[in-house]
């Protein structure tokens, strides 16, 4: 689990660097009607959806790998 942990991570942080470059930015009219999760005319979205869907999927690899850690505490009875 820690191998894959790591490759779904870095496999993410790629896609997030590469998802938040290709992302088209909504254009905002007013400043003050800006705001986050608004859906444009013509299927524009203010939301990087698949940004943020990476970085869900970068925090599961995240705990794949930080449960393959070996604790250092032992149990005494």
């Amino acid at each position: 689990m820690k191998k894959a942990g790591i490759t779904i991570m870095v496999l993410m942080a790629i896609a997030i660097i590469t998802f938040t470059i290709i992302q088209r930015h909504a254009v905002t009219d007013n400043a003050v009607d800006s705001g986050g999760f608004w859906a444009y005319m013509y299927g524009m979205t203010s939301v990087p959806w698949p940004t943020f869907a990476a970085g869900t999927v970068f925090l599961m690899g995240l705990t794949m790998y930080m449960s393959s850690w070996e604790q250092k505490a032992q149990r005494y009875n």
